[in-house]
């Protein structure tokens, strides 16, 4: 068990649900809705980039999977974010 709690997926685990009530509790903020939407947006790559790599294995995957992998996080959350700035 002890084991278990030590591993690094479990870490992982834990940050992404408090990441999912950070970007739940954004939505909640009186800011302007484009800047909260972009800050959704950024958490959501985040959480995307930690299961890719932790969950689907990709942090010891060649470093050109990898690559493609992060390049297309960046890629998909940059295009949502000037999606809607210029929308």
């Amino acid at each position: 068990m002890r084991e278990l709690i030590n591993h690094r997926a479990t870490y992982v685990f834990v940050a992404l649900i408090a990441l999912t009530g950070v970007g739940y509790l954004a939505t909640g903020l009186p800011e302007s809705e484009s800047t909260i939407w972009a800050q959704v947006v950024f958490l959501a790559c985040v959480k995307v980039r930690w299961v890719l790599l932790d969950f689907m294995e990709l942090r010891a995957a060649p470093v050109r999977l990898r690559l493609v992998f992060e390049g297309w996080v960046l890629l998909m959350g940059g295009a949502l974010i000037a999606i809607n700035w210029l929308g």
